[in-house]
């Protein structure tokens, strides 16, 4: 999969905040018809206060927003107290904040779905972490998503949870640094990944953590290449 023409861009003006949040209207409220609360039907637009401090990425054809994430940081209290719960954060407490990171949001337009569009913002959002020294990425997604982030080097490591909004929910994380299991999930992460050193010390936590639990994904299992085939973002 060639990711090298799709141009990654970080928001950092206001024009292209409200460019994402009227792009991620079209798609969770207008296409999907998702029950947000803090959606805004007058201006069209969709966001929240963890937007404040957030790092938004996204990647535009012809003008037009074609796909996004949103990355909260450990370090920000409110990001952290957010996500606390549902990705079992008390288990992590050995580990700063500041080493844990929180991916949603994710989405692409219809039209490009089947395109390298969400593989190359999800990379970007591997490489702004590892500038930042993350090392442990959470997301929570529906059911039928899964397997799409497995792909990538996520692992099921806790229960799920019903959100009150968009319903079934899975936690997964990456471990940032664990080149064994980004290799045997053949990520699209592990070329960015091998351009930094890198400590086992995480993944061997993890492992030894989690072992023991059923939803645990762990193991060298041989994954078909990533195909980003998203028929629906993740929440």
């Amino acid at each position: 999969m060639d990711l090298s023409n799709q141009i990654i861009r970080v928001a950092e003006t206001d024009a292209e905040r409200r460019a994402i949040y009227e792009f991620r209207y079209q798609v969770y409220i207008q296409e999907m018809g998702k029950p947000y609360s803090h959606a805004d039907h007058e201006r069209k637009q969709l966001s929240d206060p963890l937007d404040e401090r957030a790092t938004l990425l996204y990647s535009s054809r012809k003008g037009m927003i074609v796909g996004t994430v949103r990355i909260n940081w450990g370090e920000d209290l409110a990001a952290f107290t957010a996500f606390s719960k549902s990705c079992g954060l008390a288990d992590f407490q050995c580990f700063p904040a500041r080493s844990l990171s929180f991916c949603s949001r994710l989405m692409v337009h219809r039209d490009h779905r089947y395109s390298a569009i969400a593989a190359a913002i999800s990379t970007r959002a591997y490489q702004t972490g590892r500038e930042r020294g993350t090392q442990f990425n959470f997301v929570h997604c529906a059911p039928r998503l899964v397997r799409l982030f497995e792909r990538m080097g996520f692992r099921q490591y806790r229960t799920g949870f019903a959100d009150p909004e968009v319903g079934a929910q899975l936690p997964l994380v990456l471990v940032i640094e664990d080149i064994d299991h980004l290799r045997a999930s053949r990520s699209p992460f592990l070329s960015k990944a091998l351009a930094w050193p890198n400590s086992r010390r995480a993944g061997h936590w993890f492992s030894k953590h989690f072992s023991g639990n059923h939803n645990y994904q762990g193991g060298n299992h041989e994954h078909e290449f990533y195909q980003p085939r998203i028929t629906a973002p993740g929440a």
